[in-house]
């Protein structure tokens, strides 16, 4: 069993093997880079290993005749880029495939078995989970992790717009009162922020390319030589205001003078793109959010670097934070405190989790 969130700053998954024996959840996640490589590529690379890394940092798939690199392999070595206009909905067909044939390695199961799949997507791109469905069970039914051949059976698919795991959670806790009140569930991640409202139960919404990236990449064109992945450690290490002692590696000058009017410069135009975020993150807000919310349901990585900002913003409403989630994930997978940030990213596929391990007819099964 198996839920997955195909993020674009990491993929994110919760996985539970079933048999005779009663393995426990497990927390996984991966690179979020993909990129298809020829076989040729592929055998130069095999050739100059040395030894067999972690499935999961090591994940090559083929299908379709055709081979694509997954997660750190595909960053480290083959230089893969995040592409923020690739639908997640395509990519999410190789990164589930390289998900399952990494489990499998890792916990030893056999080339054929079940798979209960939940899978979360854009709001935006929600639509195309049946023809996502079809794609991915043709897939699983016949494809290759490091050479090594599966065959699954998706006996069960349960597709939900991102922030779908928090509205399961809040909507249980609140019972028939849910479908009594005017709810907003709003994610905000790398890539993208959405929204969706639930009126009195009835869902409508919207995705905007407005994630943590379109931040990143305003600094990035203001200031000299910056790549993605450093920005977002130095922004995530630092918080809100950017640290001089996290901005560092990010100065390309080698004299130490230089260094610090460089480092000067990245922290001014890190104040200036952050407060131009917000600007457009918080006027979309303003406009796709009914002034008659009742409850807000915040959730996603960006969601605690705006944290303060996002407060100020719903004053007239409650919030619930990732739908009270965070502790939860911390407990269930013996999480230290210094990893809250990665028990908030995790929640939204967690409570997705939670729910298909209760309704799914898998788990009235054996793995076979």
């Amino acid at each position: 069993m198996l839920s997955l969130d195909p993020g674009t700053s990491m993929t994110k998954m919760v996985y539970r093997v079933l048999s005779e024996i009663s393995y426990k959840s497990e927390l996984l996640c991966m690179e979020p880079e993909l990129i298809k490589i020829s076989k040729d590529s592929l055998d130069l690379y095999e050739s100059g290993q040395m030894n067999r890394p972690n499935p999961e940092n090591e994940a090559w798939i083929e299908y379709n005749e055709e081979y694509y690199a997954v997660g750190f392999l595909a960053q480290k070595y083959f230089e893969a880029r995040i592409n923020f206009l690739e639908l997640k909905y395509e990519n999410a067909i190789p990164k589930t495939l390289a998900a399952v044939g990494a489990i499998a390695i890792r916990d030893s199961l056999k080339a054929n078995f079940d798979l209960s799949l939940g899978l979360l997507l854009p709001y935006g791109e929600w639509e195309d989970r049946e023809r996502l469905e079809r794609g991915l069970t043709k897939a699983l039914s016949s494809f290759s992790f490091r050479g090594k051949q599966f065959c699954i059976n998706l006996i069960n698919f349960q597709c939900l717009p991102e922030g779908g795991g928090l509205i399961l959670t809040r909507s249980k806790k609140l019972g028939t009162d849910f479908n009594k009140m005017n709810i907003a569930v709003v994610m905000l991640g790398f890539r993208d922020i959405s929204a969706v409202i639930f009126e009195r139960g009835i869902s409508t919404g919207k995705t905007e390319g407005l994630g943590l990236a379109w931040m990143l990449e305003r600094i990035k064109s203001r200031t000299s030589g910056q790549n993605l992945h450093e920005l977002l450690k130095a922004v995530h290490l630092s918080g809100p205001t950017l640290k001089p002692r996290y901005c560092k590696p990010l100065a390309r000058s080698k004299k130490s003078d230089f260094q610090v009017e460089e480092i000067a410069q990245i922290i001014e135009v890190a104040d200036l793109s952050r407060k131009e975020y917000w600007e457009k993150v918080s006027t979309w807000l303003k406009i796709n959010i009914p002034a008659h919310i009742e409850q807000v349901i915040i959730g996603g990585g960006t969601s605690e670097y705006l944290g303060s900002e996002l407060k100020n913003l719903f004053t007239h409403t409650d919030i619930s934070w990732a739908a009270e989630l965070s502790e939860d994930v911390r407990l269930a997978f013996n999480l230290p405190i210094k990893k809250d940030a990665l028990c908030l990213r995790f929640t939204d596929v967690y409570g997705l989790f939670r729910y298909q391990h209760a309704t799914s007819s898998i788990s009235t099964h054996r793995a076979s």
